[in-house]
């Protein structure tokens, strides 16, 4: 349907058709592909003299813009355009001249290679092939619009991804009191449409058994594509005591569902069980220090030893304290 439609707007809009004017026919009518960046591709133009004479054809290629009712506006000479996006910068076809015998079909090549840094949007250029003694004249003939050729359409469509990355998630690592504790995980969008994540946080127990859950953005928040989000929610009811994980799974996209995961452990030991545990260990040593201070009193009170004087020397005035071993 395109093709008709393009085939009837070049007949309309020329102002000169040349239909009627020419004594050469140019096959197709219309070259049409979707691109993308970088892409490159070769068709092939036949040119057919329906005379009894040679003819003398000079190649042009030119962009041209259409008006707002489809019609073929303008036509742009190729050096005027811009090579990332004019479309005639991306087209290469022979700027020899071409002689056709009477009644003889040409084949003549044309190569398409996609600027790089082409944007997404649509493309139209006229490849004509105009007789004349020279290019300046068969160019002037083109752009007056009284050369039969090839209309060249190319869509490129602007192709975004969906890609969500995960740049931290966690959980305190030591909850004292659930009622502050706090689940964190950030999601950058660096891919090229808008999401809205969601999926699921996992708990379990040292022993690996699923405790709870809690939904991923619960506020279904969208986020903007190249922006970062930071979602942060309180710690459900794990448990009174005990190491524990985090399991995170992210969904995203809708044309191609995607998933994001990662685990994070914490503990969890109330303030009110620590305090009591302080008090009772404080208790504790307490009632031990009385007891060992009391039972060195007891030690000393009951000592009943006998001091022991050592002689100095073998000769010496004995003492009556002394002890005569040789007796």
């Amino acid at each position: 349907m395109k093709k008709i439609f393009i085939f009837l707007l070049v007949a309309v809009a020329l102002p000169y058709s040349f239909v009627d004017a020419a004594d050469y026919s140019v096959t197709p009518l219309i070259i049409e592909h979707d691109i993308v960046p970088r892409d490159s591709f070769e068709e092939t133009v036949k040119i057919t003299n329906t005379t009894g004479r040679p003819l003398r054809l000079f190649p042009t290629v030119n962009d041209i813009t259409l008006g707002d009712e489809g019609a073929i506006e303008t036509f742009i000479p190729a050096s005027m355009g811009d090579n990332s996006t004019s479309v005639t910068s991306w087209i290469a076809v022979t700027r020899a001249r071409v002689e056709i015998a009477p009644g003889e079909t040409i084949k003549i090549p044309i190569t398409v290679k996609v600027s790089p840094t082409a944007a997404p949007g649509e493309y139209h250029a006229f490849i004509g092939f105009a007789e004349g003694s020279k290019r300046d004249e068969a160019e002037a003939i083109v752009m007056s619009g009284r050369a039969p050729g090839v209309i060249v359409r190319l869509s490129l469509v602007e192709k975004r991804t969906e890609y969500l990355r995960l740049q931290r998630f966690s959980v305190d690592r030591l909850v004292t009191n659930t009622d502050t504790a706090q689940v964190n995980y950030t999601l950058e969008n660096v891919g090229g449409l808008p999401l809205v994540p969601t999926g699921e946080i996992i708990f379990y127990d040292g022993n690996g058994v699923e405790l709870t859950t809690m939904p991923v953005n619960p506020e279904q928040k969208n986020i903007l594509a190249g922006k970062t989000e930071i979602f942060s929610h309180n710690l459900p009811e794990v448990g009174t005591i005990g190491r524990y994980k985090a399991f995170l799974n992210v969904e995203y996209g809708t044309n191609q569902r995607a998933n994001l995961y990662d685990t994070a452990y914490f503990n969890v030991l109330p303030i009110r069980l620590l305090l009591i545990t302080f008090f009772v260990l404080l208790l504790l040593s307490t009632i031990l220090a009385i007891l060992f201070h009391r039972s060195r009193n007891r030690v000393t009170e009951g000592d009943q030893s006998v001091a022991v004087y050592v002689r100095s020397g073998k000769i010496g005035v004995e003492k009556d304290h002394d002890i005569n071993l040789k007796n």
